[in-house]
C-alpha cells in the first residue's frame, strides 16, 4: 500500500489529471507546504508530487534538502534540460511537464517506488546477523514474525491487581455489545457501539475498522484518523497485513525492527494505518475485516485480557456485519419485489402452506375491487371463487394452470390466470401463487373485431349477391319472353323450362344460405338419438349427392347418446360440409360420416366427416371459416361458414385436421343422456 502526497493549488487541471492517472494509489492533495510538512511528520509517505507551477521551486529548497534520496517527482511547466535536472536536490527522482501527466506520470511513479523498495532490501541485507539474532529473542514488541499471543503480552492486569473491577467491566462490555447485536440492524450504530466498547476496554489514540469489498479493504469507521486518509486508504487483498491475518487468524503487532521483506512491508502498512496492533475479523474461516488500534493515550502496554476481549469482540462484530448485510439484502430484495408487484399490470396473489394470503398486490385490488388490508393475512376462502380453489389445488397437487380463463361471479368478470407452486430447497410445497389479468377489455375488443369482420363480410356479400341473383333472373326473363313469342319447338321449350328451373333452384339455395348466414336463427331443439340423426343425414345427403362421389356412415354400437338439436338445421350443416368436399375433390372420392368417439369429459360426442384426396386441409384451414366471397364460387364458399354457425348455435365446435392422406371435419355436440344397447346397428351406401 503506497501513500502519495500531492502539493498543488491547481484544482482544475493538475490535481484531477494526477488522481485519474494514479488511480491504483492513494493520492493526498495538499494546498500549502505547511500542511505537507505536518502530514509527513505524522504519516510515512512513499512519494511527494510537487507542482512547481503553483509552488516556486526556490521556496521549497529547505524542505527538499532534508528528505531522503529519490522521494520527489516535480511537475513543471516545460520539460527541463539535463543541466537543470542535474542541479536539483538529491531528493528529486525525476521531473515531468504538466502536458505529459496522463501519458508518462505512471511510469515515473512506478520507477521511483521500485527504487525505494530496492533500497529497503539492500538496507535489510546489510544488517549484521548478530543483530537479527538479537531481534528474534526480543519480546513481542520487537519480534520479527509480529505475532501477538496471550502468553507473549505484558503481565495480566488482574494478576497484578486481584480484586479489582476490571473483569466486571469487560464482562459488562461483552453483555452490552451482545445486546446491541440482537436488536440493531443499523451498521452505523453498530460501529459506533463497537468503538465505544473498545474504548471502554482500552483508551487508544486512534482506531479504524476496515471491511473487505471486491477491490480490497476500506475504512468503514474510525476514531482519530485524518478524514481524507480514512476515505481514501485501501488495503489490497495481497498486501502484507491482509496476507498475514488471512493466513494466521491471529493478532499482529507492528514490528519494531526489520528482519525480512515481509516485516518491512508490514511495518509500512501499519504506519500508514497509524496503528500498533491489528485484529482479524473472521467469519466462517474467512477474513472479512480488520480492526486497527494505536497505542493507549496513557502509553501503558496492552494487557493480555484486553487484547483477548477485543479479539472476541472482533469476531462478534464480523458475525454481526454479515448478518446485517444479509438483512439488508433481504430487505432490498423485498422492496424490489414489492415495487415490481405494485407496478405490474397483472394481479398477483400468493398463499403460504397454512393457506393464508401473503401477497395481494395493488392491481389485484383494483381488478377484484377488494382492499389489500382485508385480504392479506386472511384465509384463502376470503378470495372470490374460484381463485381460492385454484390456489389450493396448485399447492396440494402441483397442477399449474396456463392461460386458463375463469369468470368471477356475480359480476361476471372474465380473468386469464396462470398459477404456479412455491417450493423449498427440498421441493416440498410452501404455498402457491397466481398471476391474472382482466380480460374484459380484450373480450370487448374481440367482440368488436368479430362484429366488424361480420359487417364487412355481409357488405361484400350483399354486393356480390346482387350479381349472382341478376344472372339467373336475366335468363328467366329471356326465356319467358321467348316462350311468349310462341315458339313451337318442343325440345327448345324443354331446354328453356329446364334452364329456368335450375336458375330458380340456384336462387332458392343462395337465398336460403344468405338468410342463414346473415340472420339469427331460432332453433327448434328436441332430444334426438345421435345414431338416428346420422342415419337421416346420410339418407338426405345421398339423395342430393352426385354419382361421382360415394357416402357411407358409421354409428355407435355399444351405447345410445342423445343430443338436443334442431334436426333439420343440423342435417343442413352436415350437407354443407359434404358439398364443400365434393367441390374440392375429384370423382370417385369416398366420404364417411361417423360418430364413434366420446370425449374424455363424457359430456360431448364427436362427429367426424372423413375423405381422401384433394388439397391438404391444413393448408387453408385458417380461411375456411371466413367466406372469401369469390363471385364465381359464392355458393360453395358459404358452405363451411354456414355449417360453423349452425354447429355453434347448437353449443358445439367445428374443427379440421389432417391425418396422413385423410382430411377430417370434426364437430362436437353436447350429450344430454346416454343408454346401453345390445344390438349393433350399421349400414353403408
Amino acid at each position: 500500500m503506497e501513500l502519495l502526497a500531492l502539493l498543488s493549488n491547481n484544482d482544475e487541471l493538475i490535481i484531477p489529471d494526477v488522481k485519474n492517472t494514479l488511480k491504483q494509489y492513494t493520492v493526498y492533495p495538499l494546498k500549502t507546504l505547511e500542511e505537507l510538512e505536518e502530514l509527513y511528520s505524522n504519516i510515512p509517505l512513499n512519494l511527494f508530487l510537487i507542482d512547481t507551477l503553483s509552488h516556486k521551486l526556490s521556496s521549497l529548497g529547505d524542505f527538499l534538502n532534508k528528505l531522503d534520496e529519490d522521494m520527489v517527482v516535480l511537475i513543471t511547466q516545460d520539460k527541463m534540460d539535463n543541466f537543470r535536472v542535474a542541479n536539483l536536490p538529491k531528493s528529486v527522482f525525476d521531473c515531468i511537464d504538466a502536458g505529459a501527466i496522463k501519458k508518462g506520470l505512471i511510469t515515473i511513479v512506478e520507477r521511483a517506488l521500485e527504487r525505494q523498495r530496492f533500497k529497503n532490501e539492500i538496507r535489510l541485507l546489510k544488517q549484521p546477523r548478530s543483530e537479527i539474532s538479537t531481534m528474534l529473542s526480543q519480546p513481542v514488541s520487537g519480534r520479527a514474525d509480529t505475532e501477538v499471543c496471550a502468553r507473549d503480552v505484558s503481565p495480566s492486569r488482574y494478576d497484578l491487581h486481584p480484586g479489582t473491577s476490571g473483569r466486571y467491566i469487560q464482562e459488562r462490555v461483552i453483555v452490552n455489545f451482545a445486546k446491541m447485536l440482537t436488536v440493531s440492524f443499523d451498521m452505523r450504530k453498530l460501529f459506533d457501539h463497537f468503538i465505544d466498547s473498545v474504548m471502554e476496554i482500552a483508551r487508544v489514540s486512534k482506531m479504524s475498522v476496515m471491511l473487505r469489498d471486491k477491490d480490497g479493504f476500506h475504512v468503514k469507521t474510525n476514531y482519530g484518523l485524518d478524514p481524507y486518509i480514512a476515505d481514501n486508504l485501501t488495503l489490497k487483498n495481497n498486501s502484507a497485513l491482509v496476507t498475514w491475518l488471512s493466513r494466521t487468524g491471529r493478532i499482529v503487532q507492528k514490528p519494531v525492527t526489520y528482519v525480512d521483506t515481509a516485516s518491512v512491508d508490514l511495518r509500512k502498512e501499519m504506519e500508514f494505518l497509524q496503528c500498533s496492533v491489528s485484529f482479524p475479523m473472521i467469519y466462517k474461516g474467512k477474513l472479512i475485516g480488520i480492526l486497527n488500534i494505536d497505542n493507549k493515550i496513557t502509553e501503558e502496554p496492552f494487557y493480555r485480557e484486553e487484547l483477548e476481549i477485543i479479539y472476541v469482540l472482533c469476531n462478534y462484530l464480523a458475525a454481526a456485519v454479515k448478518d446485517i448485510d444479509i438483512y439488508h439484502q433481504i430487505w432490498f430484495q423485498k422492496e424490489f419485489t414489492n415495487n415490481i408487484l405494485s407496478s405490474m399490470n397483472s394481479g398477483m396473489i400468493a398463499i403460504d402452506k397454512d393457506e393464508k394470503v401473503t401477497i395481494f398486490n395493488q392491481q389485484a385490488s383494483e381488478i377484484l375491487n377488494l382492499a389489500p388490508a382485508g385480504i392479506i393475512g386472511s384465509d384463502l376462502r376470503a378470495l372470490p371463487s374460484p381463485l381460492g380453489d385454484i390456489l389450493y389445488e396448485t399447492m396440494v397437487t402441483g397442477i399449474s394452470y396456463k392461460r386458463y380463463e375463469v369468470t368471477i361471479q356475480p359480476a361476471g368478470l372474465p380473468l386469464g390466470i396462470n398459477s404456479y407452486r412455491l417450493t423449498d430447497e427440498q421441493q416440498a410445497p410452501t404455498g402457491a401463487g397466481i398471476v391474472f389479468s382482466d380480460l374484459s377489455d380484450s373480450k370487448k375488443l374481440e367482440e368488436q373485431r368479430r362484429r366488424v369482420e361480420n359487417l364487412e363480410a355481409v357488405n361484400d356479400l350483399m354486393a356480390k349477391i346482387a350479381h349472382e341473383v341478376r344472372n339467373p333472373l336475366t335468363s328467366i326473363q329471356t326465356y319467358i319472353q321467348l316462350l311468349q313469342d310462341k315458339h313451337i319447338d318442343n325440345d327448345l321449350n324443354k331446354f328453356y323450362i329446364s334452364t329456368v328451373s335450375q336458375s330458380i333452384n340456384r336462387l332458392d339455395s343462395l337465398i336460403d344460405k344468405l338468410v342463414t348466414f346473415s340472420s339469427t336463427q331460432d332453433y327448434d331443439f328436441k332430444k334426438i338419438d345421435i345414431n338416428n340423426f346420422i342415419d337421416e343425414a346420410e339418407n338426405y345427403i345421398s339423395q342430393q349427392l352426385p354419382e361421382t362421389h360415394k357416402l357411407s356412415r358409421q354409428m355407435f354400437t355399444d351405447k345410445v347418446y342423445y343430443i338436443n338439436a334442431d334436426k333439420k338445421q343440423l342435417i343442413k350443416a352436415v350437407y354443407y360440409l359434404v358439398l364443400s368436399i365434393i367441390d374440392w375433390t375429384p370423382d370417385g372420392t369416398s366420404i364417411t360420416i361417423s360418430a364413434d368417439r366420446i370425449m374424455q369429459d363424457k359430456t360431448s360426442v364427436e362427429v367426424s366427416i372423413k375423405y381422401s384426396g384433394g388439397e391438404t386441409i391444413d393448408s387453408f384451414k385458417e380461411s375456411l371459416l371466413k367466406p372469401l366471397l369469390d363471385i364465381n364460387h359464392l355458393g360453395t364458399e358459404l358452405n363451411v361458414p354456414l355449417s360453423h354457425k349452425i354447429i355453434e348455435g347448437h353449443g358445439g365446435h367445428l374443427d379440421m385436421k389432417n391425418e396422413g392422406d385423410i382430411n377430417i371435419f370434426i364437430f362436437t355436440l353436447p350429450v344430454v343422456d346416454s343408454r346401453d344397447i345390445n344390438v349393433s346397428i350399421g349400414r353403408s351406401h
